[in-house]
Formats: C-alpha cells, structure tokens, sequence
C-alpha cells in the first residue's frame, strides 16, 4: 500500500530563519510499515506554494493512505492540507493524527458536518496507524484498531485508548523515506532523537499528560547510541534531543551523555530542552553535558515569581535556577530560559521584572511566551472559570507568542504590546551580541538573529509576533 505521511508547515517565524525541525514521530510510525511504500513530506520545507507542491507530489505518488500530523495551532493548515488531499487524490484514506486529534477529539468528530478526515487516531501512532492500515487492507477490523476514532453510519465511534508502547520494542525511526531532508539549525544539517516520553510532573500549562498520562519511560542507552551513529553517518552536525523531560532521571541523561564520548558521537553538538530542579539534581550531569558537546539548553523557568511558580505548580525553584544558569554557562552551554507571562495577576510590573531577572541570570536568548489555554491543560479550565480567556476558539493564535487572555490588570490587547515592547528591548540589548552564545558558537548568529529580530518591530504593530507566515 502506498502511504504518505505529512507534517505541517506552521513555524514561529522568527525561529523559522534559525532552526528548521523535523517531524520524528512520524519517522517512527514509517518505521512499522516495512510492507508498505512509505513517504515523509515535512510541509515546514516547502513554506511556500505549499498547494502547487502538494498538488504535484500527489498526483506522482498516488498515495490509498495520507496519514497528517498537527498540533493545536496547526490545525487550520491541517484542514487546507485535507482539503487539497481530498482534490488530488480523491481515494485516499485520511487519518488525522498527534496532539490536537488526541486532545480535541470528541469536538473533531461531534460537529453537524462531517470532518475532513476518515479517520482519527488518539495517542501514540505507531502501532495504532500499522493497525489501522492492516484494516484497511482486509486483515483485522476498525473495532481492533487501538485509539481509532472511526464513522460507522455517519456516526464516530471511539475504540478504547492503547496501553502506552513498550520502548524496548520500538524500532529505530525510518528516515530514509523522507522526500525533503534539508533541516537546519543556522547553517548546520540538524536532526532529531528521542531518548525517554512523558513527565511525572503536572505543570498546569502543559498537555503532555494528555497524551502520555504521568508517565516517563525511556528507551535503552544502547538503542540511542545506534540511533546517533545512524544521524552521524548521515552526515547530521546538530541533534535536538526532543524528551518531554529528560532530567526526570539525570544519572541516566549522565550515562547518555559519558556514551556519546565514548562512543565518539561528541563531534556531533547537541540541543536539549531540560527542567530546572531536573538538571542540577546530579553534580555530574553539567560537566558530563559539556564533555558531549551539548551547545545549549532550553531551561524551562516559567516564572521567577512565587505566586505564578505556584499557579504553575512548580515549586519556589528560584534558588534552582540562578544555580542551573550559573553552572551551565561556566561550563560553556549556552541557555535558552522559557519564561510565561500574562498570568492571571501580572501587571506591566511583573512581566518587565521577567525580562529583567532573565538579564540578572545572564540567559543568552529569553524565550518569552504568553500563557496559553491549550486544549488538554488544566489551565485552560481555570482560565475561563475566571473570564480571562480572549480567544477560546481560534487555535491559529494558540501560538504561545500571541496573548489569547487578558489579566485581572491588562487587556489581551495591552498584555500583547508590553509583551512586544519588552521582547524588542532585549532581543536588541548589546547582551544578545557581546558574549552571547550566539557570537560564541556561531559566526554568523549574531547577523541570524539581528535580521530576525527586525520581525519583532512588525509584530509591535500587529500584535501576531512570531506568526507562521507560510503560504498555500
């Protein structure tokens, strides 16, 4: 059978210009279909005339099945892309599949008109869609299918949820059927590995519950080394590592990273996104990190105020992460601190105090978002029991750079432009060239980041910083 599998082309635009990323889960479903004619389109690849390029690609391959990833913000490009599917290839089978199908899927099937896909698949992917596609090809049934939400009479019906996937039993990711491969992190071929999925813990923003309840379990040292030799032979020069928290167990990521010498994968750099109280929990993690060429880390902060660590359900770990920022750049990493504003008390006074404390940290790029009412976050609910949701519905905007809420204090429409004005005082402050880690690390990332800084003045007047501004 020959399948498709595509990801969406929404990308936070000032970003775009920085780091291109591919999608790895669908890899990693490619990588159970062994009997099928498989191919991967990352849409983030092509940006631009995007319709033309699909049109074409689905009128050579001739996809039965097209199988699409999204997020809740990518949703509306998810239903273009179903759309022009449906036009070029009026036969395939549509499956819709990731977080938003997971999370939002009583409300995708439950509308007076019907949806644009045949099928939804809720949860991890890759035993359910090899399921799915063995139904559609005669061998099982629809009712078999794990996480499948199907029509019967015009009617959806939703089987029982799967039982999280055994990690020990998960194949490498299939990338060799991707048809564009030309990921980047500034002017450095980059891919992706996972080594672990889930979190224990229950941030009130976060919908990675959701999908994976509170659980954390990882693959084999052995089976990401073997995965990492396989990114070096393909000539990768930067891997993200793209664990939902991967600093749930530092000894491990300590072993991993002593693996990734000995192994003399440490020509390779590596990006990582890691928990403040996770990363300096092991003395040994830091030091074994930088011996491995980890370039940066995206700490997740979230806050330097009592009142909103507490909303956020992290604990006070301020003293954590004066300590995290410290100790990571005295060994050499550079660090991207994610922060969130526009809770429900902040005022002008707290959202500057984050950029200033990002500053009095030394962070080399804030990373600055607005709390946003994602579907699946306890958060949301508690947002609008409160009134302080703007845009319940609109999921385009649910970009965490585009304020959907408003404060007890400021209007969605004041928490967009202090958000602005802030973000434009930094990402131009002589501290984001002079000894930053994008001068340190990068000859030409201080040039990258000032051309994409100058998107932040429009956003000023606009109010849709950060926007994908791909095009059909």
């Amino acid at each position: 059978m020959k399948i498709l599998l595509l990801a969406m082309p929404d990308a936070a635009n000032n970003f775009h210009r920085i780091i291109k990323v591919p999608n790895l889960g669908l890899c990693s479903i490619a990588a159970h279909l062994t009997r099928h004619e498989v191919k991967i389109a990352d849409l983030v690849l092509v940006h631009r005339n995007i319709r033309s390029w699909l049109h074409g690609f689905l009128a050579d391959f001739q996809p039965e099945v097209v199988g699409i990833s999204s997020m809740s913000f990518q949703y509306d490009s998810a239903v273009t892309v179903m759309s022009i599917c449906r036009e070029a290839a009026p036969r395939a089978k549509l499956v819709l599949g990731g977080y938003h199908a997971t999370l939002s899927h009583i409300e995708l099937t439950s509308g007076s008109a019907p949806p644009p896909f045949d099928y939804l698949i809720r949860g991890e992917g890759e035993e359910a869609f090899a399921a799915l596609v063995g139904a559609l090809g005669g061998e099982g049934s629809f009712e078999e299918v794990p996480g499948l939400s199907w029509a019967r009479d015009g009617v959806f019906r939703h089987n029982p949820a799967a039982k999280l996937l055994d990690m020990q039993q998960l194949p490498l990711p299939d990338r060799s059927v991707r048809v564009l491969d030309h990921f980047a992190y500034f002017d450095r071929k980059l891919d992706c590995v996972e080594t672990s999925r889930g979190c224990t813990m229950t941030c009130t923003f976060c919908s990675i519950s959701g999908m994976y309840g509170t659980s954390f379990r990882c693959h084999a040292v052995d089976r990401v080394i073997a995965d990492l030799r396989e990114l070096q032979r393909r000539g990768t020069q930067t891997v993200l590592l793209v664990d939902d928290n991967i600093t749930l167990d530092a000894a491990r990521f300590a072993t991993l990273a002593r693996a990734i010498v000995e192994n003399g994968l440490h020509s390779m750099e590596y990006l990582v996104q890691a928990s403040v109280a996770g990363i300096v929990s092991d003395p040994d993690l830091i030091p074994a990190l930088a011996r491995a060429n980890f370039a940066m880390v995206f700490l997740g902060i979230e806050s330097v105020l009592p009142k909103n660590l507490a909303l956020f359900r992290k604990g006070d770990i301020r003293e954590k992460t004066g300590q995290a920022v410290r100790l990571l750049r005295e060994h050499g990493i550079g660090v991207m601190g994610g922060f969130i504003v526009g809770n429900p008390d902040d005022g002008r006074e707290e959202i500057r105090e984050v950029f200033r404390a990002s500053r009095r940290l030394g962070i080399d790029l804030p990373y600055v978002q607005c709390v946003t009412p994602y579907p699946g976050t306890r958060i949301r609910q508690e947002l609008l029991d409160a009134g302080l949701v703007t845009n319940p519905d609109r999921l385009s905007r649910y970009t965490g750079f585009i304020c959907n809420v408003r404060t007890r204090q400021l209007t969605a429409g004041e928490l967009n432009r202090i958000m602005n004005w802030e973000n434009l005082k930094a990402f131009f402050s002589p501290s984001m060239f002079i000894g930053n880690y994008f001068v340190r690390r990068r000859e030409k990332g201080a040039l990258k980041v000032m051309l994409n800084n100058l998107d932040l003045i429009r956003g000023w007047f606009t109010g849709d910083q950060f926007r994908s501004r791909h095009r059909f």
